[in-house]
């Protein structure tokens, strides 16, 4: 899976893609596919164990020879993949949990990390902003340090989004990823992943937050699908190819809602029809 991060700045362009699933081989070919449009890819090598330990996944050299040769930027993200014990447990031990990163991204010639450890509080902000600024002194100036953020466009300061200090952030780090999707998410009602003015109030909350070269806009390169009685599938995260295949295989219905500026699709499994799964589920 591929999900595009991208930033237009005033003289230049950022572009990063988050590498997840699939082979090495899959994940390549997926990058090639966009004639090379990437400046960074970020793969999934850095996990954190329950008790806050990194857990190194495999580091593919085939991958990094072709980025690099291709000079595109390879900078693996940290993840805790929503384990708050997880993330909790890594704060504690911001010190060697930094140099550890600092260490293999020097070792494997990676070009930074971006760090994306999510669903903490507000009790861990100064915290998470320490690890960074941890971070960012370990590894060298010239490679990257960055930081997905909740997108946060009602200012909330408790709970997931207060664990998120954007100008300490953003002053310890090259650029924060804001994740201006999932307004609506699995589990919700349903409605767009990122209508415009969600988007829109997320970029006026950052930039109130920090100055613009500093903001990276997360576009969602995937849809989620409900049922009609809102039961055994409640918002589930659907990849763009699975929609195609909707689309032709059930004679669905596309709209745009022009308000949320959103596309929609609609549609109906009759008797007969091959059963649809997504994920396992029916």
């Amino acid at each position: 899976m591929i999900d595009l991060i991208r930033l237009l700045k005033r003289d230049d362009r950022y572009s990063m893609a988050y590498l997840y699933g699939g082979t090495v081989e899959e994940q390549i070919d997926a990058v090639k596919r966009t004639n090379n449009a990437f400046d960074t890819v970020s793969p999934s090598y850095f996990d954190l164990n329950d008790d806050g330990t990194l857990r190194l996944n495999e580091v593919s050299q085939k991958l990094l020879d072709y980025m690099h040769s291709n000079d595109i930027k390879v900078v693996p993200f940290l993840s805790n993949h929503w384990n708050r014990e997880a993330g909790i447990n890594a704060l504690r031990n911001s010190e060697g949990l930094s140099s550890q990163i600092a260490n293999i991204v020097q070792y494997y010639n990676l070009d930074g990390v971006n760090v994306d450890i999510e669903n903490l509080t507000e009790q861990q902000r100064d915290q998470y902003t320490e690890f960074v600024r941890q971070l960012r002194e370990k590894i060298p100036a010239y490679k990257e340090v960055s930081v997905a953020v909740a997108a946060n466009p009602n200012n909330l300061q408790f709970g997931w989004h207060g664990s998120y200090d954007y100008t300490a952030l953003a002053n310890n780090s090259d650029y924060l990823m804001i994740m201006t999707y999932d307004e609506h998410y699995e589990g919700g009602t349903p409605g767009p992943v990122a209508s415009i003015e969600f988007v829109e109030e997320s970029i006026k909350y950052a930039l109130s937050k920090t100055t613009n070269d500093k903001i990276v806009v997360g576009l969602p390169l995937f849809g989620r699908i409900w049922s009609e009685d809102n039961t055994n599938v409640v918002g589930k995260g659907i990849p763009r190819r699975r929609v195609e295949e909707i689309i032709e295989k059930y004679d669905a219905v596309v709209t745009y809602d022009v308000e949320a500026q959103s596309p929609k699709v609609e549609f109906e499994i009759r008797e007969g029809d091959k059963e649809f799964i997504l994920n396992g589920t029916a």
